[in-house]
Order: structure tokens, then C-alpha cells, then sequence
């Protein structure tokens, strides 16, 4: 009888971890950004509610929807699942062994004004020993373009099922830049700083809108090297794991790998990362916007 408990057991506890394993939980990913962003796409033409949630910053009825549309469709298949959202959702769970990141319209501004550049984040991410999130799968998904940017730890970083990897650009001079504006009056102040040392020794730069679609352009090589002092875990949770699959990298902006906590990101293809940080002491310049 106790070797069959311990055998019901065992069987148990192995579904659970086979249900917990990147490559499971990437399928949720990609298939609930999808459903997520074909939500986003007939939704963009209609008119749109929009909130204030603090400077410079605002929330819209679409990026509810879609956030609603992922939480429930992880639920269903997770239910023991936590989540770490950019939209308040007092009725989630914070905490699990796994925890979900979501950022369901990353590029409301663009949304909002009819351009075309945005897109749908998640990530999974699971508890450590050490209590800290590790990042195992990602998806992210554009929807005006059709293109699904997604990898599991170990498994290799794809689009559209096809593989892809980092670009092998490994000159400053001839890279291409991507960048975002914070909200905050010292963090603009220190980007303006950046771009003062930086601007003459690159190929070109870009403000994208949208963090995490700049992350999965870094992932297939249309970006060099996306910066951002001013994230939430849901803008780079997803990408870093596809980046990373990807072959390049991503870090905060002292350099150290980028981690859930992590409000700064420097995305690179692994190549020009150290150039970038050392042009014009960028780790000074953007350590000193803090608001």
C-alpha cells in the first residue's frame, strides 16, 4: 500500500513538473499572446478609452481586454500559477512556483494614436531556491506584422517557428540603435547625455515605443543594441529569454545580467555590449537619471 502512494505520488509530482517545463509553459505563451494580440488588432480601429495612471503615463481599454483575455487563459490551464502584471489586477495571485510577467499592449502610446508599432509580452518565469524569478520561456507577439518572436531556456530563439539569432554587426560605426524615452525628467536628462557621446559613433538610432518588440528585433538581428533606463519587468522578461537564446545578451546598466528586480536594460548581440557601455562613461551618465 506505501509503495503505491509513493508510486501515485512520484506520477503526481512528474505531471507537475512536465507541466511547469519551458517548453509547455512557452506553448501557453505563444498561443495566449496570439489570441491576445488578434484581440488588439480588430480592437485598433475603434475608438479607445483612455486612463491616466501617473505622468506621462496612461492605460486604455484595450490593454485591460487583452490582459484579461491572457489572465484567464493561463488560469484555465494554470490555476496555481502567480502573475506579475503591468496593469492593476488586485484579483491575481503575485506568488506561485511559477510566476507569468505580462505586458498585454506594450506601445500603448503608439496604439493609442494609430501607429503601428506594438505588440504583446509574456513571460514564465520560476522561483529559485534563493526566492528570486528566473526567466525559462517567453513569447512575444506583433500583431500587425503576424510575427511571433518566442524561446524556452535551452531550446533556441525563434520567429514564426523558424530559427534566428543576433546580428554579427561588430563595430559601433556600423550599428543600429534602438532606444526609448522614461517619463521622468532625470532619466530624459541622461539619455540626452547618452545620445550626446553616442550619436557620432554609430550608424543610426531609433526611438521604437515599444520595449519589448525592440527586444525581439535586437533577438533576429534588425537592432544591434536596444537601451532603456526606465522598464518594468514585464517590458524585458519575455525578450531576455529570446535574446538570450538568441546568442546575444542582456543586462541592466551596470552591466550585470538583467533580472526581474532590473528597472534599466542594455540589449545587445553580446559583441558591442562592452563598447557600448564604455562610450561617453554611459554607466555614469545613465546611473544618474533616477527619476
Amino acid at each position: 500500500m506505501a509503495g503505491q502512494v509513493s508510486y501515485n505520488l512520484t506520477r503526481f509530482l512528474t505531471r507537475v513538473s512536465m507541466r511547469n517545463s519551458g517548453q509547455d509553459l512557452l506553448k501557453t505563451a505563444e498561443e495566449t499572446a496570439v489570441a491576445a494580440g488578434e484581440l488588439l488588432r480588430k480592437l485598433w480601429p475603434e475608438p479607445r478609452q483612455i486612463k491616466s495612471k501617473g505622468y506621462r503615463d496612461f492605460v486604455t481599454d484595450a490593454d485591460i481586454a487583452s490582459q484579461e483575455l491572457i489572465a484567464k487563459s493561463i488560469l484555465e490551464r494554470y490555476p496555481e500559477h502567480g502573475f506579475i502584471t503591468e496593469e492593476d489586477a488586485p484579483d491575481l495571485a503575485h506568488s506561485g512556483d511559477v510566476v507569468w510577467i505580462i505586458d498585454p499592449l506594450d506601445g500603448t502610446s503608439n496604439y493609442s494614436r494609430l501607429h503601428p508599432i506594438f505588440c504583446v509580452s509574456i513571460a514564465a518565469a520560476v522561483k529559485q531556491a534563493d526566492g528570486k524569478l528566473r526567466v525559462i520561456a517567453g513569447a512575444i507577439f506583433d500583431p500587425m506584422r503576424n510575427e511571433l518572436f518566442s524561446a524556452a531556456d535551452g531550446f533556441g530563439s525563434k520567429l514564426n517557428g523558424a530559427p534566428i539569432s543576433v546580428s554579427e554587426t561588430g563595430e559601433l560605426e556600423a550599428s543600429y540603435i534602438g532606444l526609448d524615452w522614461s517619463r521622468g525628467h532625470l532619466r530624459r536628462q541622461a539619455i540626452l547625455g547618452v545620445l550626446d557621446e553616442l550619436a557620432h559613433q554609430v550608424h543610426t538610432i531609433r526611438a521604437i515605443g515599444s520595449a519589448a518588440l525592440a527586444l525581439g528585433w535586437v533577438a533576429n538581428g534588425r537592432l544591434d543594441i536596444y537601451f532603456n533606463v526606465g522598464v518594468g519587468s514585464w517590458d524585458v522578461a519575455a525578450g531576455s529569454v529570446i535574446i538570450n537564446e538568441a546568442g546575444g545578451s542582456v543586462t541592466n546598466y551596470a552591466g550585470s545580467r538583467w533580472s526581474v528586480s532590473d528597472t534599466t536594460c542594455v540589449a545587445s548581440n553580446g559583441v558591442l555590449n562592452r563598447d557600448f557601455h564604455e562610450v561617453g562613461h554611459l554607466i555614469e551618465l545613465l546611473g544618474s537619471g533616477d527619476s
